[in-house]
């Protein structure tokens, strides 16, 4: 079965953050904290990056 590894913090209106190819939420660690007071944040591993699991075949 495939997990799909969220990070959620914050509060408001959501806001998405999808990292760029071979990386991982660990990306937005910088900026989350200055997002996350004015919006609710969503950082989400894509399948197979970060603490995802791979897609299955």
């Amino acid at each position: 079965m495939e997990t799909l590894n969220t990070e959620k913090t914050g509060s408001g209106k959501p806001l998405v953050l999808v990292h760029g190819l071979g990386s991982s939420v660990r990306n937005w660690d910088p900026v989350v904290p200055l997002l996350s007071r004015h919006r609710k944040v969503v950082a989400i591993d894509l399948p197979g990056f970060g603490s995802s699991t791979p897609p299955s075949r």
